[in-house]
C-alpha cells in the first residue's frame, strides 16, 4: 500500500491521537467520473473519524456539482463541505473559500490563495527551505498569511477563519519541524486556523512510521497546543499608528490591500479603518492618517481628516485635495508636496500612485521612525505583530523569524512604553523565560537569548 493509499484508511488516525487536532478534511469531489468511487473507498476512514470525535469536513472543486456532491456527503454522514464554489446550496453546512478581499461577510471566512509563509531564497548559498526575491538593497521578500487573517476578522467581521495553503513543492528537501510551527503561527496570531497539508516527505515518513517523521509531527502538535491555550492573544488589539483608511473594494482593493500586506511586511504599526466607519472611528494614538482612495470622501470626512492634520497628526492623500497650510520646499519624498498646517502636516501625492510599494514605503516615510512605539536590533527576517489586552495593562509581540541564520542570534526588543516585565514563550518550552530588562529612556529594551522560529514576548505592567 502506497502512502497516499495510507492516508485514507482508519489506520492513518492513530497519528493523531493525542494531538488537538479535531477536524479531518478530505478530498471529496473534483468534478471527476471516479468521485463516486474515491467517496465510497472514504467511507471507512469517515465514520472511523466521527467515532474518535472528529468533525469530517469535505473538500469540493469548483468544477464539481456541489448539490450532487452535498447529497453522497449527507449520506455518508459528512458535518460540512468546503469549496471555492458560488453555487448557492442550502439544506447543508457549506465553508466557503475565496481570496482575501472578497468581503464574504460571514461568521466564517475561508481564504484560499495563500502562500506558504516564509522567505523566498532559491539558490541562496546557506540554503534552507526559504527561496529569495529581494531588490538589490532591500531586505528579503516575505510571504505571510497574517494579514490576511486580520483583513477577514477586521473587515469582514469573521469569528472563525480558516486558511488554505500547502507546502512549497519545489522544496528540495523535508521541510523543519520550525518551518510547520511558523506557519501555524503566522495564521493563528490574528487567530485563524491553518488547515494542516504536510509535505510528501512528511507525508510518506509517517505512513511508515519513522522516528524522525513522528518527531516533526511532533513538534507541529505542540504548536497546536500552544495556540490554543494563549487563543486569548488572537483577540489583543491591534497597535497602530499609521491609519489606513480606504472602502478595501472595487477599484480601490488592489493597492489598498495591498498597503495591507506591504505595511505587515515591514513590522509596520497600523489601523485598518474601513471608509464606511471612519467618522465614527476615533483617530486616538494615531501619528498619521494614509487615505488610499482615488475619489475624495464626503465632506464630514473630509474635515474630520483635515482636523487631525491641524490638531498634530499627518494626512497623506492622493493627488487633488485642497492644499492648506504652508509648503514645506524640498520635503522627502519628492513624490508628495508637503505643508505645515496648523500642528501637523499635510502630505499630497504630486500625481497618482498606482504601486503600492511606493506608496507604503513613502507612508512609512512620512510617518518617520520617531513615532516606533516597538523596534527591533538584530532580528533580519523577522516579522513582528504587537498587540494589547483591553484594558491595555498587559501586550504580546509576536515573532516569526523565517531566516534561521539568525534564530540563534541574541535579539533586543525595544518599547516605547516601559513595561516593567517581559517573558519569553516557545511552543514546547512548558515556561516562560523571563527577559532581561532595561531602562532606554524613552522606554524600555528587553534582551533576548534566541527566538528560535517562533515567540511571543509577552510584556505586562
Amino acid at each position: 500500500m502506497g502512502a497516499l493509499d495510507w492516508w485514507g484508511t482508519p489506520r492513518a488516525l492513530e497519528t493523531l491521537e493525542g494531538s488537538p487536532v479535531s477536524c479531518l478534511v478530505v478530498t471529496w469531489a473534483e468534478g471527476s467520473a471516479g468521485d463516486a468511487a474515491h467517496q465510497r473507498a472514504l467511507a471507512p476512514l469517515a465514520a472511523a473519524a466521527r467515532q474518535r470525535g472528529l468533525s469530517v469536513v469535505g473538500w469540493v472543486s469548483a468544477e464539481a456539482d456541489l448539490r450532487q456532491a452535498a447529497a453522497s456527503a449527507e449520506v455518508s454522514g459528512l458535518d460540512a463541505l468546503a469549496t471555492e464554489s458560488t453555487e448557492p446550496l442550502d439544506g447543508f453546512e457549506v465553508l466557503r473559500f475565496a481570496e482575501v478581499g472578497a468581503r464574504q461577510r460571514s461568521g466564517f471566512v475561508g481564504i484560499s490563495g495563500a502562500p506558504w509563509p516564509g522567505m523566498s531564497m532559491g539558490g541562496f548559498p546557506f540554503g534552507g527551505d526559504i527561496d529569495a526575491s529581494t531588490g538589490p538593497t532591500g531586505p528579503p521578500w516575505i510571504d505571510s498569511n497574517a494579514w490576511r487573517v486580520r483583513v477577514a476578522r477586521e473587515l469582514e467581521g469573521a469569528q472563525t477563519v480558516w486558511v488554505a495553503f500547502d507546502p512549497p513543492q519545489e522544496s528540495r528537501r523535508p521541510l523543519r519541524a520550525s518551518s510547520y510551527v511558523q506557519a501555524l503561527a503566522d495564521t493563528a496570531i490574528h487567530g485563524g486556523r491553518w488547515m494542516i497539508s504536510l509535505d510528501p516527505s512528511l507525508r510518506d515518513g509517517l505512513a511508515r512510521q519513522e522516528s524522525a517523521a513522528r518527531s516533526v509531527w511532533g513538534e507541529i502538535g505542540r504548536g497546536l497546543a500552544f495556540f490554543a491555550e494563549h487563543r486569548a492573544w488572537s483577540h489583543y488589539r491591534p497597535v497602530g499608528h499609521l491609519g489606513v483608511v480606504s472602502d478595501f473594494a472595487g477599484d480601490d482593493a488592489f493597492l489598498s490591500l495591498e498597503i495591507l500586506n506591504l505595511l505587515s511586511r515591514q513590522s509596520s504599526l497600523y489601523r485598518i479603518v474601513e471608509k464606511d466607519h471612519a467618522l465614527d472611528e476615533p483617530f486616538d494614538g494615531l501619528k498619521a492618517v494614509l487615505f488610499v482612495d482615488a475619489d475624495t470622501p464626503g465632506p464630514d470626512l473630509r474635515r474630520k481628516l483635515y482636523s487631525f492634520a491641524e490638531e498634530g497628526g499627518t494626512l497623506i492623500t492622493p493627488p487633488g485635495w485642497e492644499a492648506r497650510g504652508t509648503e514645506i520646499e524640498h520635503a522627502w519624498p519628492p513624490r508628495f508636496r508637503v505643508f505645515r498646517y496648523g500642528e501637523g502636516r499635510l502630505a499630497v501625492a504630486r500625481e497618482e500612485i498606482s504601486d503600492p510599494y511606493v506608496l507604503a514605503d513613502d507612508a512609512q516615510l512620512l510617518l518617520s521612525h520617531r513615532h516606533d512605539g516597538v523596534r527591533l536590533f538584530n532580528a533580519m527576517g523577522t516579522l513582528s505583530h504587537y498587540g494589547l489586552s483591553g484594558d491595555e495593562s498587559s501586550g504580546v509581540l509576536h515573532l516569526v523569524s523565517f531566516f534561521s541564520l539568525f534564530s540563534a542570534v541574541p535579539l533586543t526588543v525595544w518599547f516605547r512604553r516601559g513595561w516593567a516585565s517581559a517573558r519569553l514563550w516557545v511552543p514546547g518550552s512548558g515556561e516562560a523565560a523571563t527577559a532581561e530588562r532595561r531602562a532606554a529612556e524613552p522606554g524600555v529594551e528587553f534582551h533576548l537569548e534566541t527566538v528560535p522560529g517562533y515567540g511571543a514576548l509577552e510584556v505586562s505592567t
